[in-house]
């Protein structure tokens, strides 16, 4: 059962959005009043004293255990020959903030079904990455104690599937900058260079988009809460479009040869 405060607010929640959020989730929730308390900012709850719903902090720590614990399993499942320090390597990627909190923006659009005070409402706190990890995170616990472990298994393979997809697939994705960077010196590119095309919030809170150019050309481009978490976003988009230009110039290069050598046979 959803409860409406008898005044409210542009950031309240109504039970339309929320089925709108269950929706992408691929979750319907028996205790609806879980889920709103995982989209409970404490700005909200601190301008709302009356509204019942309590903060998402208490489930968001749960959330974190339980997350942890799916991820490391589904690691151990799915990597039989990885070694116990690179499966302690991936399930920090996996978990990280970062990883999180895209997953949460683009995979789950939750930004815009958080309850969130005015000021943390005016001062883009939809889009924060520390708030959307949260609330991933709470949804989470929220969704164990609403229907268990299994049911957080699913939700994390249908939100984090990429995630270990490109763990799997994509070589360097721990350190996607070296990578980039080997593979462009490589290719005879230089160094790839990194520009901040924009940055927003206030001080405390800012939110960096950086492009990353090999070359010249843009291959990619992230957003972090640092310069450094977008470059490594940024570098991570950009690694599938290098490798395959590399791949295409090998190509390219080896038929040149190809027929260079025939030339020289028939001559």
């Amino acid at each position: 059962m959803v409860i409406v405060t008898a005044e409210p607010a542009p950031t309240s929640r109504t039970p339309d959005s929320l089925t709108s959020l269950e929706t992408r989730l691929g979750v319907t929730f028996r205790d609806r009043a879980l889920l709103l308390a995982a989209l409970t900012h404490p700005s909200y709850a601190n301008e709302h004293p009356s509204d019942p719903a309590p903060t998402n902090e208490r489930l968001e720590f749960l959330g974190d255990a339980a997350l942890s614990l799916v991820v490391a399993e589904t690691l151990y499942q799915r990597f039989p020959e990885v070694q116990e320090g690179r499966l302690t390597e991936w399930r920090s990627y996996v978990v990280q903030g970062p990883t999180l909190a895209r997953v949460a923006s683009e995979r789950v659009d939750l930004g815009p079904a958080l309850r969130l005070g005015r000021g943390e409402e005016l001062t883009g706190g939809r889009e924060r990455d520390g708030n959307l990890e949260r609330a991933y995170e709470a949804i989470v616990g929220a969704l164990y104690l609403d229907q268990g472990v299994e049911a957080v298994r699913s939700l994390v393979e249908r939100t984090l599937g990429d995630e270990f997809d490109r763990l799997a697939n994509e070589v360097g994705v721990l350190n996607a900058k070296g990578t980039l960077q080997e593979l462009a010196q490589d290719g005879g590119l230089g160094r790839p260079d990194y520009v901040v095309v924009s940055q927003d919030g206030p001080d405390h809170s800012r939110r960096f988009e950086v492009e990353v150019r090999v070359g010249g050309t843009a291959f990619g481009r992230g957003r972090g809460s640092s310069r450094q978490e977008a470059e490594k976003q940024a570098a991570l988009q950009a690694l599938p479009g290098l490798r395959a230009r590399a791949t295409q110039v090998s190509g390219s290069t080896s038929t040149g040869n190809a027929g260079a050598s025939g030339a020289g046979i028939g001559a």
